[in-house]
């Protein structure tokens, strides 16, 4: 899966300029939803995601989402375009700040990727490095993230995914009524520095900032479409529990990040190219692993992010 660097985003270009989104009608669905962990995640199978999804398709597929968190695609070859199509069978898509990371002529796609194209990287580099829920510092988080590998290191670049509605439930009673009722701050800026300082990225200009203020969200959500309670963890971007001092509230929130990610309820997946990983930022955190060469393997993926439909 080795192209020159130069010519990924502009193949893609070409194509997206040149062919429209492939669609099939589908007449009756064959695909079949299988647990791919313990801990969350399915594996679906015997689907084309260029296809042409019955609503009845799309409820099955959402039922599936909201029951394992997390829903896997093996081998779809797909064209930016139906990513966004299918992506938006499930809800509005957001423009991420970085727009320098915008896929050319489809600002919904955000580029995950540490190629370059004369000289200059195509999209964001060094993301995701800790744990968090894609997009946890806007007023609205995010409903889900659906990410497609296009090229992937051949050892390495797993990401790990942890159910923070089993790691509420582990939680003794006790517990979970005193967190029952605390806020939390959220802020885009606070990993900046951490990115920057790997030298793969510029800093966040003055108006990416003024465009992403902190907010606050309760540390503990009920699921909007399922009503089951779970932490609302993202450690990446959360700075402080509202109302505690900074060492309460350090303590606690490392007490629960590391609580979260133990390996019971954590499910890692290793990528391929043409995987499609769609998972629910409302109740799981995720951990992109760096333990790849920046410089000599090439990670480059494509993802479309849901707007969440809870405010807080």
């Amino acid at each position: 899966m080795s192209v020159a660097s130069d010519s990924v985003e502009s193949a893609r270009a070409r194509k997206s300029k040149t062919q429209a989104p492939k669609r099939y009608r589908s007449t009756k669905s064959k695909m079949s939803i299988a647990k791919a962990s313990q801990a969350l995640g399915a594996l679906v199978s015997d689907v084309d995601l260029c296809q042409e999804f019955s609503d009845a398709d799309i409820a099955a597929l959402r039922d599936a989402f909201n029951t394992h968190g997390l829903l896997l695609f093996r081998d779809q070859d797909i064209s930016p375009e139906d990513q966004v199509a299918f992506s938006k069978r499930f809800g509005v898509l957001e423009h991420h700040v970085l727009k320098d990371a915008l896929l050319e002529g489809l600002p919904e796609i955000y580029i995950l990727s540490n190629l370059k194209k004369k000289g200059k990287r195509v999209g964001r580099a060094g993301a995701g490095h800790y744990w968090h829920s894609d997009l946890s510092y806007m007023e609205h988080p995010s409903l889900g993230s659906l990410l497609r590998s296009i090229e992937v290191p051949q050892v390495g670049g797993d990401t790990m995914f942890a159910n923070l509605e089993l790691a509420y439930d582990a939680l003794s009673g006790p517990m979970k009524s005193f967190l029952e009722g605390l806020d939390v701050e959220h802020s885009f800026a606070k990993v900046q520095s951490a990115v920057v300082s790997l030298g793969l990225n510029k800093p966040l200009t003055p108006e990416q900032l003024a465009a992403t203020p902190p907010v606050i969200h309760p540390l503990v959500r009920a699921h909007p479409e399922t009503g089951r309670k779970s932490l609302f963890l993202s450690p990446g971007f959360t700075t402080g529990i509202v109302g505690m001092t900074n060492e309460e509230s350090s303590a606690l929130l490392d007490f629960l990040a590391d609580h979260a990610s133990q390996h019971r309820f954590v499910y890692r997946h290793a990528w391929k190219p043409n995987d499609v990983v769609f998972w629910d930022n409302r109740t799981l955190m995720h951990y992109a692993i760096a333990d790849y060469d920046y410089e000599n393997d090439r990670r480059h993926m494509h993802r479309t992010t849901i707007r969440g439909d809870q405010k807080h």
